[in-house]
């Protein structure tokens, strides 16, 4: 049997789940609220059970070492990772509040994609899951590489920045058929994180930097890079150690909670070094031959600006690795 556990990050009620009609039985939910004290009321049935969690959980477990998690940021979600694993999660998926169901197989076609195989050294050209080896594909480069890693999509709102959403206007798309797409090694991605899973073994790469508040209250002056840019520290050490990541489906139904203008002015300072960052991390050359030894390298090894925050990251990150 598959442990499976479901993290919800968030400020606002859960009713949203009630619109998942029983998706979620084989599943224990951790409800990691970002207030200091538990004041949302859990889903009272649809799971094998619930954790619920805040600022004082964090406090409790983790003492002065408590800020290493954001406040105020949806990164906070990385302590409800870090509690799936201790609680002996095989597959832990992560989904947004704002996010409807699609798919009846929501959770099935999470599992079908981590347990898929990407093929090596060649690109499948058609995305649907049981027809991409297409006339030409050599039998010998099918089914290789284990999949760490599945980006499911959006159906409604795409998940753009403020920038680009105030050039093209709101999109909205319609969800796909079935569609599994392996990313390229040595290819990076902008992985969100309000429909992902990932294994057991991916959790020491999941951790989402620092966004949003500390523990006092103070800013840490970048925000909604959270999931981009542990999703950059994440591919780089996945395609080292010859595993992959999936994207397609399942698709949610995204209805975008967040506000356009504000968004603007979250991402502002962040926009220049994520031009940058993943340049320095696709830099550097990985010697080890596990998820939490490469992380630890990769984190010692990548040149990052030299500023106050970039130093906290790498003490943070470095904290992180020594969970596991």
């Amino acid at each position: 049997m598959t442990k499976i556990f479901l993290v919800i990050p968030t400020i606002r009620t859960l009713d949203f789940l009630k619109n998942w009609r029983g998706q979620f039985k084989e599943c224990e939910l951790i409800i990691v609220e970002d207030h200091e004290q538990k004041t949302i009321a859990p889903p009272a049935r649809g799971f094998k059970r619930v954790h619920h969690f805040s600022w004082l959980d964090i406090k409790k477990d983790f003492g002065k070492d408590e800020w290493i998690f954001s406040r105020q940021n949806a990164g906070i979600r990385s302590y409800g990772f870090r509690k799936a694993h201790q609680l002996g999660a095989d597959v832990i998926i992560t989904l947004d509040d704002d996010c409807f169901p699609v798919q009846k197989t929501f959770v099935q076609d999470h599992l079908d994609n981590l347990g898929a195989k990407a093929p090596e050294h060649w690109f499948p050209t058609f995305p649907h899951p049981d027809y991409m080896y297409t006339r030409g594909f050599p039998y010998k480069n099918r089914n290789k590489k284990n999949v760490m890693i599945s980006h499911g999509l959006w159906s409604n709102k795409m998940d753009m920045d403020a920038q680009t959403q105030l050039h093209t206007g709101e999109v909205n798309v319609r969800a796909y058929p079935p569609i599994r797409q392996f990313v390229p090694p040595g290819q990076f991605f902008p992985m969100s994180s309000m429909n992902l899973a990932f294994t057991r073994d991916a959790t020491p790469l999941m951790y989402f930097p620092l966004m949003g508040k500390d523990p006092d209250g103070k800013s840490w002056r970048f925000d909604r890079f959270d999931d981009i840019w542990a999703g950059i520290f994440a591919k780089k050490i996945v395609d080292h150690l010859g595993f992959s990541v999936v994207n397609g489906s399942p698709f949610v139904e995204h209805k975008k909670a967040s506000d356009v203008q504000k968004n603007l002015i979250k991402e502002k300072s962040g926009i220049q070094v994520n031009e940058l960052l993943w340049k320095a991390v696709d830099a550097v050359k990985l010697t080890k031959n596990s998820p939490v030894a490469c992380y630890r390298e990769l984190t010692e090894k990548t040149t990052f600006p030299s500023t106050r925050y970039f130093q906290k990251l790498r003490e943070a990150m470095v904290l992180w690795s020594q969970l596991f």
